[in-house]
């Protein structure tokens, strides 16, 4: 038996190992990437949780087909959290210790607040915040990737409109808990800001139990508020806007992002009137936008939702997310996401613009401003 020479056994060895390191790239490959998402799929918010999940898989489901990165799959992970903050801060470290590559999409102020300690801890990334204030757009840290406009931008674009109005008389509604107080400590910072302040603060139940009540304070306020901010849900919403249209106020009512949607115009029914809603995507039936285009054709399919403001957000989520795992290739990590995120440059969704790189990532910055037209749909 004679042994390889040495040069010979050197290659020998290089050959093996060559083989098992292409055996185990070829295996790499075929490794789904887990995508973590904690929504709310049942409680007060489950048809929003429920269209955003729609609008997720079909995205993750087009990505795949289309090869994936390299040929490397996407796994969408979804856990239900019924709103609940606590529900949400435990399903991100469920999702981030199954081996979560990236979170995607936190629901509401309070559980998106909720999750900034498990992605720090853990080093997750979080692309999306369906959220304008509260702690994690205050300080987004390391970690999360928000897209939209914060709630402060908001809030300056309705006073911006009530100025170049001439009106300077504004009442300020806020809902009765820590997004309504959150919310309201944003709008007194803008007023002071632009050297106004709030003729009234009024709290208004979650329920909307105390429209009437809060409806009576307005009218019977002097001097009269020329324009009514309302930082509420939806049911808190369509209760005091119900009750002021019955009290025979006039004035228009601006309402944050949130409540753009059609279970807000179903609920007013026949008070539409002067009613301002800001939005934080473009409208998601203008074709002439690419990703409106793309978004209303993932729409075609049987079964998916009918277009929506908060189904184009969670769109665009969605594909800043697998642009960046594009960027990063099939060999990404939690620890090359970010730098492959930051790496973007600028995403255009229309009049759209977001930037995720450090240190401040903030997103956009647009905002505009629509109202309800007699058939019911929002024009801008």
């Amino acid at each position: 038996m004679h042994l390889p020479r040495p040069n010979t056994l050197q290659h020998l060895l290089q050959v093996l190992g060559l083989s098992a390191a292409l055996t185990a790239g070829a295996a790499s490959a075929q490794e789904a990437l887990i995508i973590g998402a904690s929504l709310p799929l049942s409680g007060s918010q489950a048809a929003a949780g429920k269209e955003g999940q729609a609008i997720m898989q079909a995205q993750i489901d087009a990505f795949n087909r289309e090869g994936g990165i390299g040929g490397r799959k996407l796994t969408l992970k979804l856990l239900d959290d019924g709103y609940d903050p606590q529900r949400t801060a435990t399903n991100t470290r469920l999702l981030t210790e199954q081996g979560a590559v990236a979170l995607l999409n936190c629901w509401g102020t309070a559980s998106c607040a909720a999750m900034q300690p498990e992605l720090e801890r853990s080093q997750t990334p979080l692309i999306g915040a369906i959220a304008g204030a509260g702690a994690l757009r205050q300080q987004p840290g390391r970690m999360a990737y928000p897209l939209r406009a914060t709630t402060r931008t908001e809030i300056n674009a309705m006073l911006q409109q009530i100025q170049t109005l001439g009106q300077s008389q504004v009442a300020i509604v806020y809902q009765q808990d820590s997004f309504g107080q959150s919310s309201l400590d944003v709008a007194r910072a803008v007023l002071k800001e632009r050297g106004m302040g709030a003729a009234q603060e009024l709290a208004i139940d979650a329920s909307g139990s105390n429209a009437a009540a809060l409806a009576q304070q307005l009218t019977q306020a002097s001097p009269a508020p020329q324009a009514i901010i309302v930082l509420a849900g939806a049911s808190a919403t369509v209760s005091l806007v119900t009750q002021a249209r019955l009290a025979q106020l006039q004035q228009s009512i601006y309402n944050l992002a949130a409540q753009a949607n059609q279970a807000v115009v179903k609920g007013l029914g026949s008070h539409t009137r002067s009613i301002v809603f800001t939005t934080l995507v473009p409208s998601p039936w203008r074709s002439s936008v690419p990703a409106v285009k793309s978004y209303q054709q993932l729409l075609s399919a049987s079964g998916m939702p009918p277009p929506s403001y908060l189904g184009l957000e969670v769109f665009i989520n969605t594909h800043a997310l697998l642009e960046g795992l594009r960027k990063a290739g099939p060999g990404v990590q939690r620890s090359t996401l970010p730098a492959a995120l930051e790496a973007l440059g600028e995403l255009r969704y229309g009049h759209m613009h977001v930037r995720l790189t450090a240190p401040a990532r903030t997103g956009s910055s647009y905002v505009g401003l629509a109202m309800i037209d007699q058939s019911g749909q929002f024009r801008e």
